[in-house]
C-alpha cells in the first residue's frame, strides 16, 4: 500500500507543478485573500473543525436568539464552537474595522466534579497588533448561554480600529487560572457586518 501511496502522491504533485508552470493553479493562502470581497481563483482550505460562512438566512434559522439585547445576525464571517477552553483560551483572527459580534449559544462550564459547574464566562474582544501587546476593546459577561442549549448571550463591540481581531476568555466561573475548569460553547458566531 505504501507503494502506491507514493506513486499516487508523486503523480498530484508532478501535476500540480506543471499546472502551476503553465499558470494553471494559484496558490491563495488566508494572509492573500483579496479585501473588496472577490473570490480568489483558488479554493481556500477551511480548518476541518470550523463550517463554512453562513448566509444570513441560515443564521436565522438556526440561531435562537432569546437574550433581550442581542442584534440580529447579518452576515457572519464564519461560525464553529468550542470544547474544553480554559482561561486564556483564543480564538482565531479575523480582520475587521468598527464592529464586532460575538455570540455563544449552548453554554457548559465546569470540571466534572459535583458541584463543579460554572454559570459565567468573561470574554474579551482584543485587537492583534503585531509585534505590540495586544490592545483589549474590553469584556463583556456572557451568563444567559448558561441556561440552556438554545440560550444565547451576546456580546458587541463598537468603534473598533482596522486589523486583526480575536476574542480571549478571560475568567470562567469568575477563574482566571484554574487549570481544571473548562468551558464548551455548542455555537459560536461572529459576525462583523452591522456597522461596516
Amino acid at each position: 500500500m505504501r507503494r502506491y501511496t507514493g506513486k499516487a502522491r508523486s503523480g498530484v504533485v508532478a501535476a500540480v507543478v506543471a499546472a502551476s508552470l503553465v499558470g494553471g493553479v494559484q496558490a491563495v493562502s488566508a494572509e492573500e485573500l483579496p479585501e473588496d470581497g472577490t473570490t480568489p481563483s483558488a479554493p481556500v482550505v477551511v480548518d476541518e473543525n470550523d463550517t463554512a460562512p453562513a448566509t444570513p438566512a441560515e443564521d436565522a434559522a438556526v440561531l435562537p436568539v432569546d437574550d433581550p439585547s442581542a442584534a440580529p445576525i447579518e452576515a457572519a464571517n464564519f461560525r464553529s464552537n468550542i470544547s474544553g477552553a480554559k482561561a486564556g483560551f483564543q480564538s482565531r483572527r479575523w480582520r475587521d474595522e468598527s464592529y464586532s459580534q460575538v455570540l455563544f449559544t449552548g453554554c457548559w462550564a465546569g470540571t466534572g466534579s459535583p458541584g463543579g459547574r460554572h454559570y459565567s464566562t468573561l470574554v474579551d474582544l482584543r485587537h492583534d497588533i503585531s509585534g505590540q501587546p495586544d490592545r483589549s476593546w474590553g469584556l463583556k459577561k456572557y451568563s444567559n448561554c448558561f441556561k440552556g442549549d438554545n440560550k444565547t448571550s451576546n456580546g458587541q463591540w463598537h468603534n473598533l480600529s482596522n486589523g486583526k481581531h480575536f476574542f480571549q476568555i478571560k475568567e470562567i466561573g469568575g477563574f482566571d487560572d484554574s487549570p481544571y475548569i473548562e468551558l464548551d460553547v455548542r455555537k459560536v458566531y461572529v459576525d462583523t457586518s452591522k456597522a461596516d
